[in-house]
């Protein structure tokens, strides 16, 4: 009962410290989500620096081991990286927004004393940075990209994409890691293909002129028409202007 009881603790301490912030979450707030007395929680828990400990770190040490459980020898930087993908989200889904808590509280890792989420942290980022330089020393990813860059901006996309489907996760994880990949490595990998082909419009109304698909319109064309557009609407309305003037 008492386990049982620590995971309802947890779990609604996890949502409305994503929810609200930490700091602004009491102890109180958290009893009353799970219909308990304050005095009570202090059975389980410490304080609320325990709670929010306990939900961050079991999270971070259980997708380091996912991620070493996952490491494939000969894998390629594409398939290391895809593999980290699903991992990080069958994760978030099994640890509910631990995510969204660390992304929050950005001095969480120096908040404990021990440093012990910190350095969890660090390993984690370690293996995604290893992933990125495996794939660039193969010349599989671009050389001209920073690598650290790079890294930050996938594994922040991972965590956005948690937060922003948080309802879905579990139902949509393939999608997104699917969609995620191919954004981020279609557009870094080397050779021919890196430029995606326009893609052929479905149907006749949604073809332009010979047949181009509306698709592939660039968009930087489009906005400089619209300022021609502009610009001649003002002419029209400047040459108007002044021929009522020579007319009057």
């Amino acid at each position: 009962m008492a386990s049982t009881r620590r995971e309802e603790i947890l779990f609604h301490a996890a949502k409305l410290f994503s929810e609200k912030g930490v700091a602004a979450t009491t102890v109180r707030d958290i009893a009353d989500e799970v219909g308990i007395l304050s005095g009570s929680l202090y059975h389980y828990f410490g304080s609320k620096d325990a709670i929010v400990f306990e939900i961050v770190i079991a999270y971070v040490d259980d997708l380091n081991e996912r991620f070493e459980a996952s490491l494939v020898p000969g894998e390629s930087g594409r398939e290391r990286l895809d593999h980290m993908v699903a991992v990080a989200f069958a994760a978030a889904v099994d640890h509910p927004f631990a995510t969204e808590i660390y992304q929050n509280e950005r001095a969480l890792g120096t908040r404990f004393g021990d440093g012990q989420i910190a350095k969890a942290v660090r390993r984690a980022n370690d293996y995604w940075a290893d992933a990125i330089d495996g794939g660039v020393a193969s010349g599989e990813f671009r050389s001209d990209l920073d690598p650290r860059q790079f890294h930050r901006m996938l594994r922040e996309s991972v965590w956005s994409t948690v937060r922003f489907n948080r309802a879905t996760l579990a139902a949509d994880a393939e999608r997104l890691r699917h969609d995620l990949i191919a954004v981020f490595l279609d557009g870094c990998a080397t050779g021919a293909g890196v430029a995606s082909a326009p893609i052929p419009a479905a149907s006749p109304s949604g073809s332009g002129p010979a047949g181009e698909s509306v698709d592939a319109v660039d968009v930087s064309e489009i906005a400089e028409l619209r300022r021609d557009v502009r610009e001649l609407k003002e002419a029209i309305r400047e040459l108007r202007a002044l021929r009522a003037v020579r007319g009057g």
